[in-house]
């Protein structure tokens, strides 16, 4: 499948200032339920799925978290790219470990047999030095967008 598709200009948040995850979680389910995107069921279910199988994953370079709810609460592929001013308190995924993290990659998954390939993509490419450096350096939305479709294409071209 092609990723690429998931990414919308209007879904890119660099410049959040959430003092914890709920809040993080709070502002970011609104925007994404203003454009459409997903349910007014999506924030809740967002909270209960983080809480009961937590999503954050320490790389090398970059601590990130993936957050997602069901299928049902949304209504159309999405990734939402969000950077956050200050570290987020997060719980690392399948060890339930602290950790504090930045970057979250809020996936809007509509066909549950697309999540694990995506997640794939992911953990590759947070493990690449050279991904992670120049994710940390965009702060322009446009740039960011231009540099996720042009990843997830050549992952797609196998590049």
């Amino acid at each position: 499948m092609d990723y690429s598709t998931m990414i919308h200009k209007d879904l890119i948040f660099l410049n959040e200032d959430a003092a914890d995850r709920k809040r993080l979680f709070r502002d970011v389910a609104k925007k994404i339920q203003a454009a459409g995107y997903v349910k007014d069921t999506y924030e809740a279910a967002l909270n209960r799925r983080e809480d009961a199988f937590p999503t954050g994953i320490v790389f090398p370079e970059i601590s990130v978290m993936l957050p997602h709810a069901d299928p049902e609460n949304v209504n159309r592929p999405f990734m939402a790219i969000v950077k956050n001013a200050q570290p987020v308190r997060v719980l690392q995924m399948g060890y339930n470990k602290p950790e504090d993290a930045t970057a979250m990659f809020f996936l809007g998954i509509t066909d549950s047999s697309q999540q694990v390939g995506l997640l794939q993509i992911f953990m590759d490419l947070l493990q690449n030095g050279k991904f992670v450096a120049k994710f940390k350096a965009i702060n322009d939305p446009e740039a960011m967008y231009e540099f996720f479709v042009n990843t997830f294409k050549a992952q797609v071209a196998g590049k």
